[in-house]
């Protein structure tokens, strides 16, 4: 799809989870970019400014999103939800868990960084630090911003990665859960870029999740199976049209945008069109 079709960025980030900007940032970049609607999916997070399924600010369909990390087949997946009611209790608890088991793996790697750097860290300090985001990125600026290490990727390289030294795994939650949780909200449930999915199964693991209830894929989106680092399975977006097709899910698509200082992608850089967001709000009977 040429980028001057696309109306609608369906997979941003903000300060709410491990985004730079704010929702109200977020706006003005899409009115600069062109964009009628953007999606706020924050991680396991919905911003406390958004308070309904959509709203309209300053021009832009505002759609109240999720992104929540999943277990299928034993390998992490990331769910998102579109259109959920952002006050609906099963949905709320869902994320809470979801934070809870982000919090309980964040404390466990911040004692494996102090023990194996020598560096005096406690959870608390680099959680204010972070301004209340902890992740693996600010871990990593913390130890280039103390020396133990010259750059991020060095960082991962050594410490926060999967075979790092102070890595620990992260509790996933079951993705019948998820999608039971999304839909609960009045939510239409999405798998978030397949081609980053560390697996060789994933066509099986989308039958799967149709099972469970999926009702949508994300087909656009940055990472192919050739695009870099970020692109893990072999999974490219023809392939995740021809799942869509295959299981007759509905299509969304986005940037997985981070912010301007976090390297992941600009917002509107990737785009779906005026009649893949009005399926999407059909179904939402919106």
């Amino acid at each position: 799809m040429d980028i001057e079709d696309g109306v609608a960025d369906l997979h941003i980030h903000t300060k709410a989870s491990d985004g730079t900007n704010t929702v109200d940032e977020r706006i003005e970049q899409a009115k600069d970019r062109g964009l009628d609607a953007i999606a706020i999916t924050d991680h396991d997070a919905i911003s406390e400014s958004l308070t309904e399924r959509v709203t309209h600010r300053d021009g832009v369909k505002l759609i109240s999103g999720v992104e929540i990390r999943a277990d299928v087949f034993d390998t992490k997946v990331e769910i998102l939800g579109y259109f959920v009611d952002p006050t609906e209790e099963t949905l709320r608890g869902t994320l809470a868990q979801a934070r809870q088991f982000r919090r309980d793996r964040n404390e466990t790697m911040v004692k494996n960084l102090a023990e194996t750097t020598g560096l005096d860290l406690s959870y608390d300090e680099m959680r204010e630090r972070a301004d209340g985001n902890l992740g693996r990125p600010q871990m990593a600026e913390r130890l280039v911003d103390d020396g133990v290490v010259d750059s991020i990727g060095e960082a991962f390289e050594k410490y926060l990665g999967t075979d790092g030294d102070a890595y620990a795994p992260m509790k996933r939650l079951p993705a019948p859960r998820v999608i039971d949780a999304i839909q609960a909200a009045s939510g239409i449930a999405s798998l978030a870029h397949p081609g980053r999915i560390r697996s060789d199964r994933v066509p099986e693991m989308v039958m799967e999740l149709v099972e469970s209830g999926l009702d949508a894929i994300e087909v656009c989106y940055p990472y192919d199976a050739s695009g870099g680092p970020d692109a893990y399975a072999d999974v490219g977006i023809e392939d995740a049209a021809a799942l869509k097709t295959e299981y007759d899910l509905l299509e969304t698509g986005g940037s997985d945008c981070h912010g301007p200082d976090s390297g992941k992608f600009r917002i509107g850089d990737v785009r779906v069109t005026d009649d893949v967001l009005s399926e999407l709000r059909q179904e939402a009977d919106l």
